[in-house]
């Protein structure tokens, strides 16, 4: 608050209130003068309210920015003294007993033997197992028959150069699926069909039969796929050399 200003005000209403003293009018002073004192001391009121509400702004602003004081440091409690158990009483142990000697154990009698009075009857020679025979060659035609005689012919003489095949399923390369496929079965699941059968047979013989049927079935003798049918008899050939 400013204090020339208040003086200013106290200044005027003491004036004022002289003025209204000095009247010699005892009818009271009039609206004018009355209203005029009470807006001095409206303002001068309205000084001083303004000047304590902005004391206690500048305080909380004082409290918001000064840091709050630290809480004490509690004293810890002082250790309680260790209260040591009583040694118990030592006991005395007694005596261990004298060992007791074992007695000895005699051995179990031996097992009675029966006397075997059953008669053996002589062995028997058994005949020894039929070897597997080959299965019956079937009537092939002349075509099928000349396919089979120049692989074998050709075959025998470069057995040496051509490796053995040990499995028919995984033996052929893209390129002869792809071929064989095409040109010798009608598509690729009966190619793999014949593949598992024919790598069973355990021979060559044994397996001859199922590829007669399969070249008179598919026409292997055509005059486009002979070679390609004798590449694929060799190959099954080879599995069984």
């Amino acid at each position: 608050m400013s204090p020339s200003k208040a003086d200013r005000i106290l200044s005027r209403i003491t004036a004022l209130h002289h003025s209204l003293q000095l009247d010699k009018d005892e009818s009271g002073p009039s609206t004018l003068e009355r209203d005029l004192m009470l807006g001095y001391l409206r303002e001068l009121y309205d000084l001083y309210l303004n000047a304590g509400e902005s004391q206690q702004r500048v305080r909380k602003e004082l409290e918001k920015t000064t840091p709050p004081a630290p809480p004490p440091t509690p004293t810890p409690p002082a250790p309680e003294p260790e209260v040591k158990p009583a040694p118990e009483p030592v006991k005395e142990t007694p005596p261990a007993p004298p060992p007791v000697p074992e007695a000895p154990v005699p051995p179990p009698p031996a097992p009675a033997y029966a006397t075997h009075t059953a008669k053996i009857a002589p062995e028997h020679n058994r005949p020894a197992p039929n070897p597997p025979q080959p299965a019956p060659q079937p009537n092939l035609s002349p075509d099928v028959d000349a396919l089979f005689k120049e692989v074998e012919a050709n075959g025998f003489s470069n057995r040496r150069m051509q490796p053995k095949v040990n499995d028919l399923t995984r033996a052929l390369s893209i390129n002869n699926r792809v071929l064989f496929s095409n040109t010798l079965f009608g598509n690729n699941d009966e190619l793999n069909q014949a593949l598992k059968e024919l790598n069973l047979k355990g021979s060559f013989a044994n397996a001859r039969p199922q590829l007669a049927d399969l070249a008179q079935h598919h026409h292997w003798t055509d005059e486009d796929r002979q070679e390609t049918a004798r590449e694929f008899i060799d190959l099954v050939r080879r599995r069984y050399v």
